[in-house]
């Protein structure tokens, strides 16, 4: 069985997790099976023997409630799983006793957990609540994971893969994940409110992540990416027809995901309603912890990123922080939506609303309408957009928005459609507008476009409409006029 431990790294001011230990040998393979009786003894002595079976599939009670009272190893109430072992809970629900253990365990390689009509609540552990995956896989099936606690990672899940030849993988199909936290703040806690994945594969297929809470630095839904700062595996997040709603992240960013070093794909999916200090709904990036080169890959098709809200305050005189928030998607990476809606978000005191582009950003048949940068001044500015190089010395910024409206937003400073630079303290950097729609943006100044260091080229694209004027400075964004 395997030992847990949070070491804390120096990885930009981040915490980085490290499960540590040995992995539990995987039993030669054979099968058992069997109903299990409406009893907590019952059940751990099932899964005792499946694993010394090499594996099995167990029936629970139907609508039964198995009471765990006590752990039965380290942080686990449930035996470590570490072969094939299928439950089909017939609506049953396991509960831990809110205080002092998770539920189960699944050590990789030989773990195998699959999970069918069941509820797991009242899990309590450092890392992974209800369900911990250290290299293992787990499919939840109509299940439901919901009112568990993690003090330092994933609320909810925490999977984390420590040798490539042995992944760790998460499916969802049809279940919840919902109404977990994450209780310790950053910086001795990372976050994963809902979920954390490191190095691993998380699916989402029509499933939700809704209404979990983080405080520590990441992810009040799903905290995704290279946390340990590996250099030779990265981390994948699929969503296909699901949601992650709701979740806050009062101390960290990416309210609903964020995405660090690894590969995030959205499919006719939605991340509405949560709120966090920066990127309230997605944050994706390299983040401090990125060698140079690195970077990270945002895909989101048919999908929308509305309603969601950045916290963060203007940063003090001296503390060197851009103000720049992100009410909807931060990308510092490589980012492209395809017929994409980022609507109705907020920032309440600093710039960027809607989107913040860092890295290079492709927008195709989207739209960013109706996003509110709520404070005053320049550093409010960017209602919808903002397209601003990141620090010194970082990859210029590029952004192309094609057959797209960036319509209705408001920017308290400068640029309500789109801010390319934060004058004078972020340089904007190649925008490129074809046949798309810039109208009905408000701010004090540029209410379509303001330019500031950047290069902005329209071609076939309107930008009219806009209060008090559609571009400014005057004569740096040919093509534009009024």
């Amino acid at each position: 069985m395997k030992t847990i431990s949070i070491v804390k790294t120096a990885m930009g001011g981040s915490a980085a997790i490290l499960f540590g230990g040995l992995l539990a040998a995987t039993p030669a393979q054979a099968a058992a099976a069997g109903s299990v009786p409406c009893s907590p003894v019952a059940l751990i002595a099932a899964i005792t023997a499946a694993n010394a079976a090499g594996g099995g599939t167990i029936d629970l009670a139907p609508g039964c409630t198995y009471h765990l009272t006590s752990a039965d190893n380290g942080e686990n109430g449930l035996p470590v799983v570490t072969a094939r072992i299928g439950v089909n809970g017939n609506g049953a629900t396991i509960a831990g006793n809110q205080t002092s253990f998770r539920i189960f365990e699944v050590d990789g390689p030989g773990g195998n957990l699959s999970l069918q009509n069941l509820t797991i609540t009242g899990g309590s552990a450092d890392i992974g609540g209800a369900i911990e995956n250290a290299g293992g896989t787990v499919t939840l099936n109509h299940t439901q994971v919901t009112g568990n606690t993690a003090t330092q990672a994933g609320g909810g899940i925490a999977s984390a893969t420590f040798d490539p030849a042995s992944v760790a993988k998460i499916t969802l199909n049809n279940s919840t994940v919902t109404g977990n936290s994450q209780s310790e703040s950053s910086p001795d806690s990372l976050g994963g409110g809902g979920i954390v994945n490191i190095l691993g594969t998380v699916t989402l297929n029509s499933s939700q992540v809704n209404r979990n809470s983080a405080q520590g630095f990441v992810g009040g839904g799903i905290a995704s990416g290279d946390y340990l700062n590996f250099s030779d595996t990265t981390s994948f997040l699929t969503l296909n027809n699901s949601q992650v709603n709701g979740n806050t992240a009062p101390n960290g960013n990416g309210g609903g995901i964020q995405n660090l070093l690894g590969t995030a794909t959205l499919n006719s999916s939605q991340v509405d309603g949560n709120t966090s200090v920066n990127a309230g709904g997605i944050s994706s990036g390299p983040g401090n912890g990125g060698a140079p080169g690195d970077t990270s890959q945002l895909i989101l098709s048919k999908s929308e990123v509305n309603g969601n809200t950045a916290t963060a305050p203007v940063p003090q005189p001296g503390e060197g922080a851009p103000p720049i928030a992100a009410g909807g998607i931060v990308n510092g990476g490589n980012a492209t939506l395809n017929s994409t809606k980022v609507d109705n978000n907020t920032t309440s005191h600093t710039s960027g609303a809607g989107i913040v582009n860092h890295g290079t950003m492709t927008l195709n048949k989207s739209e960013v309408n109706g996003n509110t940068a709520a404070g005053s001044g320049p550093v409010a500015s960017g209602g919808g957009i903002v397209s601003a190089q990141g620090p010194p010395e970082t990859v210029p910024t590029t952004l192309t928005i094609n057959n797209s409206q960036v319509n209705n937003n408001t920017a308290g400073g400068n640029g309500g459609g789109i801010a390319n630079g934060i004058s004078p303290m972020l340089t904007g950097g190649a925008l490129t507008l074809n046949h798309s729609q810039v109208t009905g943006n408000t701010a004090a100044h540029g209410g379509g476009i303001f330019n500031s260091g950047g290069t902005v080229t329209l071609a076939a694209t309107s930008v009219t409409g806009n209060n008090p004027d559609n571009c400014e400075p005057p004569g740096t964004i040919s093509g534009c006029t009024g």
